[in-house]
């Protein structure tokens, strides 16, 4: 390949720095709800019943912070989709597993063996082969005639 055609496949497949912070916000959301979500569920009393579950869940502020980080979630996603292609960005953002991982080990003290980390490398394997795949980041690009 000559350098000109070289560079010019790079530029092609270079992700849009937009984009690019868009998935990384896309993992951080979602590592932020799933952490929350516990340690919100975590501070509930022992509920007796679904309604008392609820009732209670009213009262605490991490829930709201959930539903606001979900909302949040919500419109990045659809931000992404329409830059991106689902086949190529969903399998990114599944980095979130491990961040998720990773961080409720450490703040939370969940467990750590052998099988979870040979889970995580499966899927941080599976998003380096799908970051390596053609991907079109222009939008619309899924409207076919």
């Amino acid at each position: 390949m000559k350098p000109l055609e070289h560079d010019r496949a790079l530029r092609q497949a270079a992700l849009p720095l937009g984009l690019v912070f868009r998935l990384a916000l896309a993992i951080v959301l979602d590592t932020a709800v799933h952490v929350l979500w516990k340690l919100a569920v975590l501070q509930l009393p022992d509920p007796s019943s679904l309604s008392a579950a609820i009732e209670a869940a009213f009262h605490q502020p991490l829930f709201l912070l959930v539903a606001i980080l979900f909302v949040w979630q919500l419109v990045n996603w659809l931000r992404v989709l329409e830059s991106s292609d689902l086949s190529y960005s969903q399998p990114i953002t599944a980095l979130s597993l491990i961040s998720v991982f990773v961080v409720s080990a450490l703040y939370l003290g969940e467990s750590v063996d052998a099988l979870k980390i040979l889970g995580i490398g499966f899927v941080f394997a599976g998003v380096w082969f799908i970051s390596r795949t053609h991907h079109d980041s222009s939008a619309r690009s899924a409207i076919r005639q």
